[in-house]
């Protein structure tokens, strides 16, 4: 199976959005649609990429460069969503869309990646040990208002 990865346009975002629908199991229109519009008009597009299989988007990766973050003096990026369509999950898709959103971030200079994670969200840890992601020195924490 051959994989194409390549920057996201507009004509995506519908497939983009299903595929998170279909992760997820929401039916409600969801803020990947608004994220995206934003990201495409503003952001910096090398930091949001697809996966083709024949042609056909299968899977994606949106992220962001932070000029500052927790006190520090240095760029960090973060992913934001990855999703790949359940048919094609476990073949290395995830894997493949990792590894070039990295590629691109080393272009950039930055030297450290982020992400938040469900703490019982198995799939997902795998997914970002496989990337050589380790627990972090920061704690996340929250509140309701």
């Amino acid at each position: 199976m051959k994989v194409n990865v390549r920057s996201v346009g507009e004509s995506d975002i519908p497939e983009m959005v299903r595929i998170e629908g279909e992760i997820t199991g929401s039916t409600e229109v969801s803020a990947l649609e608004r994220i995206l519009h934003d990201y495409l008009d503003h952001g910096d597009l090398d930091l949001i990429i697809a996966a083709d299989v024949d042609r056909k988007l299968v899977g994606f990766l949106v992220g962001e460069i932070r000029p500052w973050e927790f006190g520090e003096d240095e760029e960090v990026a973060w992913i934001k969503v990855v999703g790949v369509d359940p048919r094609y999950q476990g073949r290395g898709i995830g894997k493949q869309l990792g590894e070039a959103f990295l590629k691109s971030l080393r272009s950039k200079g930055i030297r450290r990646l982020r992400t938040l994670v469900p703490w019982d969200s198995g799939d997902l840890i795998t997914y970002f040990k496989a990337l050589d992601f380790e627990r972090s020195r920061f704690v996340v924490l929250e509140r309701l208002v």
